[in-house]
């Protein structure tokens, strides 16, 4: 059966797909518990999930130029989405909230990193340098993709991917 539904498009496919012969890779691994995927060449592309992120999260985060900006391809198994296996649920270091990524759809590619998108507390909107808020507790961006970009802190003017944190210092693994 051909691929005409709404969980991708042909431009996101031939991206993926190109980057990855151009490495010779036929397989990812997940960011989170480093469990090796199988790429298909349709829908769905992983048994997981690929993002952008302009943060290199692990050695196996593929560098790409997208729109002239270095971004890293990343993947994340639906294991670790959807936190049903065995110490595969992660927690906010600070507020202990479950990160839960069972919502994105599988086997596509989001243009943003899907950590960053959803902060659960005011420690995840703090600027890198002085650590001062960026946004009030009850402020949000407008779009999920907002939060993977480029801002100047309104405190001390450094400009960073401020909301794009390293996953070490956000979330600790739950235990089984």
């Amino acid at each position: 059966m051909e691929d005409e539904g709404h969980h991708g498009n042909d431009e996101t496919r031939c991206f993926i797909l190109s980057t990855l012969a151009g490495l010779q890779m036929s397989r990812v691994v997940c960011i989170l518990c480093r469990a090796p995927m199988l790429v298909f060449d349709r829908y769905p592309l992983v048994d997981g999930t690929f993002f952008l992120s302009p943060r290199q999260h692990t050695k196996g985060c593929v560098e790409v130029k997208v729109e002239g900006r270095t971004q890293y391809l990343s993947s994340v198994c639906m294991g670790c989405l959807e936190a049903w296996a065995p110490g595969r649920r992660l927690r906010c270091r600070f507020c202990s909230t479950p990160w839960d990524g069972s919502s994105l759809v599988l086997g596509t590619m989001y243009s943003y990193d899907i950590f960053a998108a959803m902060p659960c507390c005011t420690e995840r909107l703090k600027c890198n340098s002085c650590t001062k808020p960026l946004l009030l507790p009850h402020q949000r961006l407008n779009f999920f993709s907002d939060y993977s970009h480029r801002v100047a802190c309104p405190h001390c003017g450094v400009q960073d991917h401020h909301f794009v944190k390293p996953l070490a210092y956000c979330y600790n693994r739950e235990c089984p």
